[in-house]
Formats: structure tokens, sequence, C-alpha cells
């Protein structure tokens, strides 16, 4: 190439660069994106316009490309912190949250002075179940930037996840006084008020939010759950609602606010289970047992008398716990599994609390559907202790967990018990109940032999106890 043609691809390359960071800066990367794949062709792409296409890919939201280009960038320029981070958001978009930790991480040792990386860092730490270490990142970032609003919402989301409900509410009274005309501090108050047991001021926080025109889908959803709290479901339904309208491509409120209209989907989307569980944790346990859980105990109960009849001492073959949690299955059978101990889970952050407790032989993060399609291991026990409340129609469930019980295998699974003529239905709490005449023809649908279904308490709710069925079941012999 000459060097004429060579200034003349500088000066194109530069006019180029130079519109789409201006695009960029208006928050325009769809217009910008063009201008950057041009570049992106060209036999040496500058830097500077591989991490400009990263930038626009994650702001246009499409994460997964982004990881992509940020990755190609980083070929180019090892270490670049900037890069890391960005991968990083990428990465937490998409729920790949020790991914997301790994990037910040590696962002904050290539920059120790980037409060964004230090501030992605905190993020990805409360995402993988990790306040407290969240805390300390929040604070310095916070003490840096002290009129960073942002930063100091962070800083009480972590207050709030390590369970520093006090130092959370100084902290959101003085970001509310700050800034009456922001949602956020308001509605993340009083979801720590909630967390404090006390619903009654949640709702005072909430409806004084919305009577000064804060009507956000945050502030409407914790006034729902307030009401949820406070027995008044009709009214929370109404809020619910509204919520779903605010934020339409949320998935959690869709769901709530589809159960409180009547609505029937036949189960709870992916994306719905996904993040109620990742949010609750590292709560999930302590609430759980609060609320006298009795699941667990049941499956225990049920398998000793399961030994005791046959002979035995152990299970005969491995276990498979669906929708695991944080492994309470696993630890009620503790001393009685030596073949093998499989947990599967939706949730990312209850994974990671399950890995923790070391019981496990393997774990699966995956969706149920998905992970039963890829375990080719038949079992001797297959559990599933309050997975069902989140399926309407139980057949296809049902079929795809039998596949996976070998020939003398056994199922044990607990539901919330519907009226007899309603079947099944979603309640307003967001799960679903099923009937006894439902279950015992959905076992029959999927393949299996109903061993015994009993009327059992599973756990209290607002200080009565939620009536269920505990359900073992075996396969049909043909």
């Amino acid at each position: 190439m000459s060097g004429q043609t060579q200034g003349a691809q500088q000066v194109v390359t530069e006019r180029l660069m130079a519109k789409a960071h201006l695009l960029l800066e208006s928050r325009r990367p769809a217009e910008a994106l063009p201008l950057l794949d041009r570049l992106h062709h060209l036999a040496e792409v500058p830097a500077p316009a591989r991490e400009a296409r990263a930038i626009a890919l994650l702001a246009m939201g499409r994460f997964g490309d982004a990881i992509g280009a940020a990755g190609e960038a980083l070929d180019a320029l090892p270490g670049s912190a900037a890069l890391l981070q960005i991968r990083g958001r990428a990465h937490l978009a998409m729920g790949h949250d020790i991914e997301a930790l790994d990037d910040a991480a590696a962002a904050v040792m290539a920059d120790s002075a980037s409060n964004d990386a230090k501030g992605l860092m905190a993020e990805a730490l409360m995402k993988v179940g990790k306040p407290d270490e969240a805390i300390f990142l929040a604070w310095r970032v916070a003490q840096a930037l002290p009129d960073d609003m942002q930063a100091h919402l962070r800083l009480a989301q972590a207050f709030i996840m390590a369970g520093r409900h006090v130092a959370a509410e100084e902290l959101l009274a003085m970001l509310e006084a700050r800034a009456p005309r922001l949602g956020q501090p308001v509605a993340l108050r009083a979801q720590n008020k909630l967390l404090m047991n006390d619903a009654a001021e949640a709702e005072r926080m909430t409806r004084a939010a919305l009577d000064r025109g804060l009507a956000e889908a945050s502030v409407h959803s914790i006034l729902a759950h307030a009401l949820v709290a406070q027995s008044r479901l009709p009214e929370a339904g109404v809020h619910f609602r509204a919520a779903a309208r605010l934020a339409p491509h949320d998935a959690y409120l869709a769901h709530l606010a589809s159960a409180s209209e009547g609505g029937t989907p036949e189960r709870a989307s992916d994306a719905y289970v996904a993040s109620v569980f990742d949010g609750y944790a590292g709560r999930f346990e302590a609430e759980l047992l609060s609320l006298g859980y009795r699941v667990p105990g049941l499956i225990r109960l049920a398998v000793e008398r399961w030994l005791a009849e046959t002979g035995q001492s152990a299970i005969p073959g491995p276990v498979l716990d669906l929708g695991c949690g944080t492994g309470l299955v696993g630890v009620a059978l503790l001393g009685l599994t030596e073949a093998g101990l499989c947990g599967v889970d939706i949730s990312r952050n209850m994974i990671t609390q399950t890995r923790a407790k070391g019981i496990y032989t393997e774990l699966h993060q995956a969706e149920f559907s998905a992970a039963l399609a890829s375990i080719e291991t038949r079992f001797a026990l297959v559990a599933a202790a309050d997975l069902f409340c989140y399926f309407g129609d139980l057949t296809e469930p049902l079929q795809a967990a039998a596949a996976r019980l070998a020939d003398a295998g056994v199922m044990m699974f607990s539901v919330e018990l519907a009226p007899e003529a309603s079947g099944w239905h979603l309640g307003d709490s967001g799960r679903y109940r099923h009937s006894l005449a439902y279950v015992n023809s959905a076992l029959r649908d999927a393949g299996l032999s109903a061993v015994s279904i009993a009327p059992e308490p599973l756990r209290q709710n607002a200080g009565d106890w939620v009536g269920g069925l505990f359900v073992i079941a075996r396969r049909l012999v043909c």
C-alpha cells in the first residue's frame, strides 16, 4: 500500500472513530455500531475501535456479542482494565456471575485506582453471595465518590444482603433526604424494612413515595410485597400489575402480575424462578427454617421407613435432588446415601450455597428439563422438595423425572394443596397448587404409581400452616 493510500485510510479511520465516539457519548450505540463494524474489517483494526465496538454491543443489550468483542479486543490488549470491565458487565447481565467476578477482579488488579472496577467487583460479589466482601469495596468507592448516588445505593444493597439492616436504614434515609424525587432509595429502604419484618412501615414509605409522584416499578413492587406480608392479596395485585406495566420485560413481575389476575400459564418462567432464588439464596435457609419448613424432614422419615422395610442400611443407588436449592434435602439424607448425590437447580447462587456444603457429588446449574435431558444416570431416589409449586401442569415434569428412575427406584415430592374442584391453579403468591385428584391423574399420565399420598403441613405463612401433599411414587409395572 502506498503512503498516499495509507494516509487516506488513516483519515477515514479517524473520521469514523470520531463520529462513532460522538454517537456513543450521545447514547446512540445502534448508529455507532455500523461505523465500528466497517473499521472491524480492516486488516489492522485500531485498538480503540475494538473497545468502542464492545461498548456499543454492551449498550445495545447484545451481551453475548459484547463478551466476544471484548475477548477479541483483549487478545490485542491483554490486561486492559476497561475491556475486562466491559466483558465483566456483559457476563453479569447474562447471569454469568463467576465469570463476571473473575473479570472484575482482574480489572481491579490491572487498575487498582479504578472505582468503576471496584464497583463492578462489589456487584459481582453480591451476586455470588459474598455481601461482606462486597461491603469493603462498595464502601471504598462510596468514600471516593461522595456525590455518586449509584455508589451509595450499591453500598446500601450490600448492607441489606449482609443483614446489616440498621446500617442500611441510616444510609438510605440520608440518600432519600438528599434525592426525594428518586425512587431507588425509597424502594430499597422499604425493602429493608420488609426484611426487618416491618411490613406496615414498608407500606407507609412506598405509599408516601407514590403520593410524591414516584410511580416507579420498584416502588409498586415493594408495596405489593408489603401488602402480601400483611395478607392483603387483592390490594397487592393492583400494585404487582402496575409494576409489571412499568417494567414490561421483567419476568419476575410479569409472573406475579399474572398470578394476581388469575392467569393460568402452565408453569413459572425460568427467568422468574432464577430471579427469585438468585436474590433469595443468602437468606433462604434461615427464612425457611424459621417458617418450620418440613419437606426435607418428611423425605428423611420416608427414606428411613423404606430402608427399614427392605432391610437396607442406605439408599440402594444414587440420589437425584431436583430443585436442590441450598442443599437442605442433602443435609437431611446425611448418613443414608452411599452411591452419590446429584443436585439440580436453575439458580446459580443457590448452587454456590449448595457446593459450599461439600455433600453433593455432582451439581448442575440448569433449567429442570435441560438438566434431565443431559443426565444419563438412573437413580434409586428422585426427590423434589418444593419444586412443583412452580409448575401447573405436572405431566411433563413428572414424565421427565420418572425417566431418570432406576427399575426399583422411588420418587418423593411435595405439592401445595388446592381444593378438589380446581385441579391446579396459580395462587396469588405466584406458586401453583394441586388437588389430590389431579396429582393422582398426573402420576398415571406420567407412568407412575402412587405408593402413598399424605396430606401434610409444609411450612408456615403469615402465621398459618400451608397445606400440602407429600407423595411417594414408583414406576408403573406393566
